[in-house]
């Protein structure tokens, strides 16, 4: 398969380009971007670059586009590259609505092709592993998670609404994320409080937030743009609990490891490096080869619902501030 990249972006260099260049089901990789001149160093697996995104769909034969663009960006080239045919995978979040989300999907759906969100962290191993270990320590009484970055430069993307910023939109991928992921289905009750406003560009700086799960459990979480850096993630059973750490997008060669305990009894576990980057695009290429798209579009309508619910429960508190 050939992948055309529309955004020559920091995590495009550093962790898309790297995970495909190892994929064996990728052929070429193309580039497009209106912002930067061609690489002269080149980049693995090189194809054509472009300089227009409009000259990009139209004269690449890539079977898959991967957007990374501005968030505001997402709906209008995710939807022209459906309109070309191609298959498409979206930084998160692939765009900034539910509705959005299901005009894309709905294009997808009509031209047999996927969209899919790259809400990456997910795909790590571990994950599997901290499944198993809810099941056997069953029930899952509570998911909390933390992830705080410092502020960021203002002229990131992030820091402007007009481009689609926003810690919800930026951050709030991870927090549905964790709930789908965990609760076996969408909560059944929501709550959120919001962290402060950007006091140059006015974007949301932070939020809050905690939820039923469906299967019972409660989801406590806490994402922000405004502090000492943080990445962690509690599991707490019935019988057990699982703390870790950097568990958002996590380096490719970065051992996680779980600080675990059973019925009293402290231990610990680390697991071999993994490059989530190529988790995800290996269970998309999987997806297009087998024809089935309807699991990552479940995922993307469920996520983008889920933050939309966040986001509705902001906002009472943020016409106050």
């Amino acid at each position: 398969m050939r992948l055309l990249i529309l955004g020559y972006s920091s995590i495009v260099q550093r962790r898309v380009i790297p995970a495909a260049a190892k994929l064996q089901a990728i052929d070429e990789i193309s580039i497009a971007s209106k912002s930067r001149p061609e690489p002269k160093e080149g980049w693995p697996k090189r194809g054509r670059f472009f300089a227009d995104y409009d000259i990009a769909l139209r004269e690449s034969r890539s079977d898959i586009v991967y957007l990374s663009l501005p968030n505001a960006l997402h709906e209008r080239w995710a939807l022209a590259a459906l309109a070309a045919g191609k298959h498409v995978l979206v930084d998160k979040p692939a765009m900034t609505s539910r509705e959005a989300c299901e005009r894309g999907v709905a294009e997808a759906r009509r031209a047999k092709c996927l969209l899919a969100e790259a809400t990456v962290f997910g795909y790590h191993p571990h994950f599997g592993a901290l499944q198993q270990f809810i099941e056997e320590n069953a029930p899952l009484r509570l998911v909390d998670a933390q992830f705080v970055i410092p502020p960021l430069p203002i002229a990131d993307f992030r820091n402007h609404r007009e481009l689609g910023g926003g810690c919800l939109l930026d951050m709030g991928p991870y927090a549905v994320a964790l709930m789908r992921i965990f609760g076996g289905g969408p909560p059944s009750h929501l709550t959120a409080l919001a962290g402060s406003r950007h006091p140059e560009t006015g974007v949301d700086m932070g939020f809050s937030v905690q939820a039923r799960l469906a299967n019972g459990g409660i989801f406590s979480g806490h994402f922000s743009f405004e502090g000492e850096y943080q990445n962690r993630l509690l599991i707490v059973t019935g019988s057990g609990s699982v703390m870790t750490e950097r568990v958002f997008s996590p380096p490719a060669d970065h051992r996680i490891e779980w600080r675990r305990r059973v019925r009293n009894v402290e231990s610990s576990l680390t697991f071999e490096h993994a490059d989530v980057f190529m988790g995800f695009l290996e269970a998309a290429v999987n997806a297009i080869s087998g024809g089935d798209h309807e699991p990552l579009h479940r995922d993307l309508l469920a996520d983008a619902e889920c933050r939309d619910r966040i986001a509705d429960a902001l906002e009472p508190m943020r016409q106050q501030m």
